[in-house]
This record gives C-alpha cells, structure tokens and sequence, in this order.
C-alpha cells in the first residue's frame, strides 16, 4: 500500500513539473521577484551638449510677446549670487509677463555657444534640460532647426508642460514634437533635421501671471 502511495506522489510531481513550461503564475507588477519600476531611457549613444550657459552668456537670445496682450519677456544669462543655477555658476533666465489674452503670451530662445550656429545632435531621440518655473505653469520646449548641415530650418514644439516651483528634469522624445505651422520653414521635409539644431526655448501660455523660469543643461540624448 505504501509503495502504491509513493508511485500516486511521484506521479503527481512528474506531471506537475512537466506542465511547468505550459502554466505560468503572475503576480501583477513584479517581474523576476522585483517591482516593475517605469524604465528610464537609456541613450544609445554619447549625449550631445546643446548648451550649460558656463559661457556667461546667453548666445543669440531672443525674446518676443502678446504685446496686444499686455505681455513681455526678456531672456538673459542669471545673476551669481541671487539665482541658483541646476549646476556651474550660470543659468538662462526668462524674466516675463504673460498678459492677460488666454491666447497666448510670450516665448524666448538662444543658439548654442558649442556651435557655429547650429549644433549636430544627429540620431539622438531625446531632448534634455533642466526647468525652474512656478508651480502649474504652463509652457512648451520648442527646438528650431537652423538652415545648414542638412537641415532646412523648420520649427518644432514639443507638446504643454507644467512646472513645479523647483528644478526639474524634463525628458521629451523628439517623435513628440510637432511642426509649427505659423513660424519657421513651411516648405520643408516635415521631419526633425537634428543634424542642425540652431535654436533652443520656450513658450508660456497666456494669462498666467509674471514671473521668472531659468533653464539649465540642455543636451540632446
């Protein structure tokens, strides 16, 4: 009987382990024993510096506004001592005044110092940069292409961010931006050129007060 009971158990153990590959038991968000965590990305190649402002300087910086909305803004290198660059000793900062039309309100940008105009960020995916604006402001990155090194000068904008009211890290892929239609190249390939990035900024919705937003450490992953 007990030789019946042992033949019974190892019967039981045979099927079950060779029905291992076939049932599969999972317990929702861990893989492997570990809590699934979102994946960063991981560039594929060396990061491309756009710019980090150690120049002192603010290269080519432009500014324009609603003015019919009362708004205004002004992009210059920050001030040692009073503004607390992400890292070094300079930072970009857009001293602004959105206006009161909901429409929209002001915008700024700068070329790079590492460049001749434009910077080669030839298959990077991501842009990189660290924002300081108030808590729940609204604006959007936007990268323009200068018309040199095979790109043809087209604009494009990356879709509403919000800031924190501290330094963040903003990570945004490059297949999310989309063309502006009212500025830049209209004639051209419909297609990011990041062999040619000449300009770097950013736009603040309407009617959200004024304020400061400083900007650091731009790179293209």
């Amino acid at each position: 009987m007990k030789k019946i009971n042992f033949l019974i158990v190892f019967i039981i153990i045979l099927l079950f382990n060779s029905c291992a590959g076939l049932i599969t038991l999972k317990t929702p968000k861990i893989t492997g024993g570990k809590i699934e965590t979102e994946k960063k990305y991981v560039p594929k190649k060396p990061p491309v510096l756009f710019e980090d402002f150690e120049a002192g300087t603010v290269i080519g910086a432009y500014s324009y506004a609603n003015t019919a909305g009362g708004a205004s803004a002004k992009y210059v290198i920050s001030e040692p001592g009073k503004d607390e660059p992400h890292s070094g000793k300079y930072c970009a900062k857009a001293i602004y005044d959105s206006g009161t039309n909901s429409d929209w309100g002001c915008g700024f940008g700068a070329q790079s110092a590492y460049g001749g105009g434009f910077i080669d960020a030839k298959d990077r995916e991501y842009i990189s940069l660290w924002i300081k604006a108030k808590q729940g402001l609204n604006f959007y990155v936007f990268c323009n292409e200068a018309s040199a090194n095979g790109a043809d000068g087209e604009y494009w904008n990356s879709p509403n961010l919000l800031g924190t009211g501290k330094w963040e890290l903003y990570e945004i892929p490059m297949e999310q931006f989309y063309k502006n239609i009212y500025s830049g190249n209209q004639q051209g390939n419909n297609v990011i050129d990041m062999s040619g990035i000449g300009t770097v900024g950013a736009q603040i919705g309407g009617a959200q007060g004024a304020g400061e937003l400083l900007i650091d450490d731009i790179y293209f992953k």
